[in-house]
């Protein structure tokens, strides 16, 4: 037992020890000295310390207190198509990181590429002044608050953990944050996944969770695409129905619309710049044309193609282009100049034709709609359970046909119901 004591009281006092180091270094740097090199590669990633830089550069200092800039026009930013487009993509997938990491001490919450937070998850119990500002509508920005975990992802494009005083503001030295990287059609950063609190928490076992629930966001990112080819694919066939599966949308005549990130990794496409004239004929040049011609046409099993590194893909159809007749069943006008845009939803009831399928999830859509997203008045009229809602709200989101629908975006969801 005094062993065990003593390791936790040597573990204790290092760490005091290393809060000491990082607190006189960060009062002698906002000063304006510079950041000692050891001491960087020690106790700073390089992120990090990159964003100190830029912190100070915009003329913050340690001692400030943080000012969270809460962005003007905010219904603009509501009714923003990127915006409700990764909402929708995200929000269930916060949900599920919540119910595993939640408690009263942390949050956690998605911002865009310009640090706006589009939605943000908390405990009603929270009453810790560092966590309460975190809102959907408020802005995490160097400029205001220094170095946070998002604002180095946005930077750096790079998973970041930010903890143990690390943070650019004295105030900060008790929060931890996590934040991964989410990716768009083209490869681009188009937001972070952040985890951030003030409770004792080891952090290196939630890095994986986070990861997985980006990739999960990212291939429903693609469902939102119109009037192309969706196909799944990976090296291990087992992974074809996992976050790790990488996504191609891919036009009628074989050129590739867009990309996800690990479709990007699997062929060596370039990250960041849209698909100029890319075909899976380049994907697959050993691959026999009969084959070839296969992978637009919905298979029972998934098809394994020969790549000229002698390596193999598996690739599986996941989803056809929505038609004109299809389209008009769900009541989604078709998408005219940009069809990655999701399509506005109609109020009107379901149209002669449409499935019982589609005229219960279109309901829900109307309902959604009338009751501003209020779940349970939405459950209530329909006479369903909330979580049945929820499902459907689920089905809409991932066959591309729900479009933000004021539900909760700059709110919790459903926390008020």
């Amino acid at each position: 037992m005094k062993s065990k004591s003593a390791s936790q009281s040597g573990a204790q006092r290092a760490t005091d020890s290393a809060l000491a180091q990082l607190h006189s270094v960060r009062e002698r740097f906002g000063g304006g000295e510079l950041l000692p090199d050891a001491l960087a590669c020690g106790l700073l990633p390089d992120s990090v310390a990159r964003s100190w830089a830029r912190s100070r550069d915009a003329g913050v200092r340690p001692s400030q207190a943080p000012e969270y800039e809460l962005l003007k026009g905010a219904r603009s930013a509501r009714e923003s198509h990127e915006d409700r487009r990764l909402y929708s993509c995200v929000v269930d997938e916060i949900e599920q990181l919540w119910d595993a990491f939640g408690g009263d001490d942390w949050t956690i919450f998605c911002v865009n590429p310009q640090g706006t937070v589009i939605h943000a998850r908390r405990s009603p119990a929270c009453d810790d002044e560092l966590i309460l500002p975190i809102i959907a509508g408020r802005r995490i920005l160097e400029s205001h608050i220094g170095t946070t975990a998002p604002s180095c992802v946005l930077h750096e494009g790079i998973e970041v953990t930010v903890a143990n005083g690390q943070h650019y503001l004295d105030e900060f030295e008790r929060a931890s944050c996590i934040a991964v990287p989410l990716y768009g059609l083209n490869g681009e950063v188009i937001g972070a996944l952040d985890l951030t609190g003030t409770g004792q928490r080891d952090l290196s076992p939630i890095r994986e969770q986070f990861r997985l629930a980006a990739l999960a966001a990212e291939q429903r990112l693609f469902a939102t695409l119109r009037g192309c080819h969706l196909l799944r694919v990976q090296h291990d066939p087992r992974w074809l129905a996992t976050p790790m599966a990488g996504v191609l949308a891919v036009e009628e005549d074989g050129t590739l619309r867009g990309a996800s990130r690990m479709a990007r990794r699997m062929f060596g496409l370039a990250h960041g710049a849209p698909l100029l004239r890319t075909a899976l004929r380049d994907l697959f040049d050993e691959a026999p044309l009969a084959q070839l011609g296969r992978l637009l046409r919905p298979q029972r099993n998934p098809l394994r193609l020969a790549r000229a590194d002698g390596s193999h893909v598996w690739v599986q159809y996941a989803r056809a282009p929505l038609n004109r007749s299809t389209a008009r069943r769900m009541d989604m006008p078709l998408a005219a100049d940009d069809e990655t845009m999701p399509p506005a939803v109609s109020v009107g009831g379901a149209q002669n034709g449409a499935t019982l399928e589609e005229q219960t999830l279109i309901a829900v859509q109307n309902a959604m709609r009338e009751h501003g997203g209020n779940v349970a008045a939405v459950a209530r009229q329909l006479r369903v359970s909330r979580t049945t809602v929820y499902a459907r709200l689920k089905q809409l989101r991932e066959t591309g046909m729900e479009t933000g629908m004021e539900t909760g975006l700059f709110g919790e969801r459903g926390e008020a119901d």
